[in-house]
C-alpha cells in the first residue's frame, strides 16, 4: 500500500538543538575529515537508492571524494536545501510472516541515497 501526502500536513520544523544552545543548522560545518571518516564506516553490503550510488563505492572513493562531499554538505546546509533525487525512496515490501497473500504481512523497505544518509548521520552526530 501507498499513500501521497502533501507537504501542507508536515509539522513545522523545530530548531535542531532542541533549544539547548542558540547554534542553529545553518552554523554547522562538516569538515572533510568528518566525511572521510563517515564513509569509511559505511557497510559495504548495503544497497544503493535511487542515484544507484552503492556504498563500495563510496567507501573506496572517500579519500578523493571526501573534500567535496563536505562542500556539498556545507552548500546544503547554508542553503536549507537539498537535491530533488534526495527526497526520493525506492520502497521495496519485505516478506515478515504468516500468509504472503495479506498485506498487512510485509514492512516496507526504503532505499534512500546513501550521501543523504550520510549527512543526516553527521547532523544526529553533532547533538
Amino acid at each position: 500500500m501507498f499513500t501521497n501526502e502533501t507537504t501542507e500536513a508536515l509539522p513545522a520544523a523545530k530548531q535542531f538543538f532542541n533549544g539547548d544552545t542558540d547554534e542553529k543548522l545553518c552554523d554547522v560545518t562538516i569538515t572533510p575529515d568528518m566525511v572521510y571518516k563517515k564513509l569509511n564506516k559505511l557497510k559495504m553490503n548495503k544497497a544503493p537508492g535511487v542515484d544507484f550510488v552503492g556504498t563500495k563505492m563510496l567507501v573506496e572513493l572517500s579519500g578523493v571524494i571526501s573534500e567535496a562531499v563536505a562542500i556539498l554538505y556545507n552548500k546544503l546546509l547554508t542553503t536549507a536545501e537539498i537535491p530533488n533525487d534526495w527526497e526520493l525512496a525506492n520502497v521495496t515490501p519485505v516478506f515478515k510472516k504468516s500468509s504472503k497473500s495479506s498485506p498487512a504481512n510485509y514492512r516496507p523497505i526504503s532505499l534512500t541515497v546513501n550521501l543523504c544518509k550520510v549527512l543526516e548521520s553527521l547532523i544526529r552526530g553533532m547533538k
